[in-house]
């Protein structure tokens, strides 16, 4: 047998096609890149339609934190995409809606963009903390004589992606979380947001999230991949199966991790984060937590899938000419 992943031939994605009737797609490196994410992967959009059209349920799946849910369904209408707003799931929402079903009552202290904040309200969540923060004065002499100027109704602290991340957001992050009764909740934990055409990355939340962690001997409750969690929400509103699952996306502690701890089929697509070399060398490993990283398949990209597609009906033609 190939050493895993192998690459995606026409056959073997027939047979999965055959096994799965919902695809969990990634966003960013999968469907679209650049700075702003609006250059789309050539046949992206075609892809959602013809799995569409072949009756497999088809939702968008983020981990991106500065953007709700209502952005993201109309960057997905500007950019080609036919999807319905509840096919598209991003952290900041998933985030929020678990808040709203365990009945939070509390505020939350957002370490992150406005985006979680605006989801957060839209469920009825009170939050502060969005935005610049400076702590006037000594820290030292503010936490020793209690004089920091913490929110009594504070019960949760949520870490997505900061731009405004300063040491002051640390100590006040640190410091509502001193108290066990704060919940201590993640948007995700990726560490990379790739720079298109270069070898650069810029740190992603999960550098923010590692930080509070580190200062607190806390660890966060991830609300986006490879967390369960989305999954449960799939599973109540729309039914999803895993083993009829199949998860596309273009990094390996995120979307393969979830796919592969979820019991979901998994395909790596080498147009974002991680390279061939990074996925074959995790076999080599014994860490089981690496382990669990590894795709079953890997493609260029996913306009691949339509190359494959169109490969097997072209095979079908020829087939019943001769």
């Amino acid at each position: 047998m190939d050493s895993l992943p192998m690459s995606m031939d026409r056959d073997s994605l027939q047979q999965l096609l055959g096994e799965i009737d919902t695809v969990l797609l990634d966003c960013d490196g999968v469907l679209w890149r650049g700075a702003q994410g609006t250059d789309v992967m050539p046949r992206a959009q075609e892809v959602v339609s013809r799995l569409k059209s072949m009756g497999k349920k088809v939702f968008l799946v983020s981990n991106n934190s500065t953007m709700t849910q209502d952005s993201f369904y109309e960057k997905c209408n500007s950019l080609g995409f036919n999807l319905q707003k509840d096919s598209i799931i991003c952290a900041p929402y998933v985030l929020a809606q678990y808040l709203k079903e365990i009945n939070f009552r509390k505020k939350v202290y957002v370490v992150g963009a406005a985006a979680i904040a605006q989801e957060m309200q839209k469920a009825g969540i009170r939050c502060i903390g969005v935005g610049p923060e400076r702590i006037g004065g000594s820290i030292y002499t503010a936490l020793a004589d209690g004089t920091l100027g913490l929110d009594p109704e504070v019960g949760a602290v949520a870490v997505g992606f900061d731009r405004e991340f300063s040491y002051d957001k640390l100590v006040r992050a640190t410091t509502y979380l001193a108290n066990p009764d704060c919940l201590f909740l993640a948007t995700n934990t990726d560490e990379k947001y790739m720079v298109t055409g270069t070898q650069l990355h810029l740190p992603a939340a999960g550098i923010l999230v590692r930080a509070i962690e580190k200062a607190t001997g806390r660890q966060a409750q991830v609300m986006g991949k490879p967390s369960p969690t989305v999954l449960y929400m799939l599973q109540a509103r729309h039914g999803v199966q895993p083993q009829k699952t199949l998860v596309i996306g273009d990094t390996l502690a995120s979307d393969i991790m979830f796919g592969n701890e979820c019991g979901m089929w998994s395909i790596l697509v080498l147009s974002g984060v991680a390279s061939l070399q990074d996925a074959r060398s995790l076999s080599l490993s014994q860490d089981p937590l690496l382990q669990k990283q590894i795709p079953l398949f890997y493609l260029e990209a996913v306009g691949d899938i339509l190359t494959l597609l169109d490969a097997t009906a072209n095979n079908s033609v020829n087939e019943q000419q001769h």
